[in-house]
């Protein structure tokens, strides 16, 4: 047992030794990190003539954590991975149809929650280029709690498949420049609605699934390597999607179309390994 042992701390630690002299746009990649984190949304419900039926809008600050990698195996050089949860909680604030020649004004407590992972392989083009196109999937949940009278409770999610390329530039042995750009198509997208105005007229909770559509992403960012394993890091993501109009049910009630746009803003600091 204890030659076991010890030959798997080798297995373990031979390699991390290994990468304390690789390249910047290698080291870059394996790291533990966690980030504060201000996404600003904007989202939209159209009716089918494209007409804006309402809008939430908002900051929401949260935190977000992340552990990526990259490795040597299999025969195959510079194998990355990476995992990303991020969770937001906030007010949004709402506007609504005019109703009476008045516009409806409210506001929302929100949540969400967002896990993406990637799996691809670097591929070096110079000391300080590094290219990584990978595949990518994951989950986003929205969860609003609309304030007043007509208010009501309604959570939106769906999971995501797609692909993407990251470039990794390094100016120097210690501050990495970031860009990246994603595709993907959402999955199993549905929003449930309850309470509130629904229940003040005697309705129950809703399931509606919406149509799919593109998400679209794009995103810069830095990493410095402040001291040891320390490093800072930080970016900017813009993210957009959409649902498409749900059937509808039999109380006579559907989901409209929508649009969403997120940019998300986060620092934070990371311990390389």
């Amino acid at each position: 047992m204890r030659q076991f042992l010890a030959a798997l701390a080798a297995a373990l630690l031979v390699p991390a030794l290994a990468r304390a002299d690789d390249l910047a746009v290698v080291n870059v990649n394996n790291e533990i990190g966690l980030a504060a984190t201000a996404m600003i949304q904007n989202y939209a419900e159209h009716d089918s003539a494209g007409n804006t039926l309402d809008t939430q809008s908002g900051t929401l600050p949260g935190l977000e954590g992340k552990i990526t990698t990259m490795v040597d195996a299999l025969g195959i050089s510079n194998l990355y991975a990476g995992i990303r949860y991020s969770y937001g909680t906030g007010s949004f604030g709402y506007n609504g149809a005019t109703i009476g020649g008045t516009p409806l004004r409210s506001s929302s407590n929100d949540t969400t929650n967002n896990v993406s992972v990637e799996l691809g392989k670097g591929f070096l083009f110079s000391p300080n280029l590094m290219l990584i196109p990978f595949i990518q999937g994951g989950y986003h949940d929205w969860q609003s709690d609309l304030q007043g009278p007509s208010g009501y409770n309604e959570d939106h999610s769906n999971g995501f498949l797609g692909f993407g390329v990251r470039g990794d530039y390094a100016l120097n042995t210690r501050l990495v420049l970031t860009g990246r750009l994603g595709w993907a198509e959402t999955l199993g997208s549905n929003a449930n609605a309850s309470g509130g105005a629904l229940a003040a007229e005697g309705y129950g909770p809703m399931n509606f699934s919406l149509g799919d559509t593109a998400l679209l992403q794009a995103g810069i960012g830095a990493d410095y390597l402040l001291a040891n394993r320390i490093h800072l890091y930080g970016g900017l993501d813009y993210t957009h999607f959409g649902y498409g109009a749900s059937p509808t049910n039999g109380a006579g009630f559907y989901e409209p179309s929508s649009t969403t746009s997120d940019f998300t803003i986060r620092i934070g600091f990371a311990f390389g390994f």
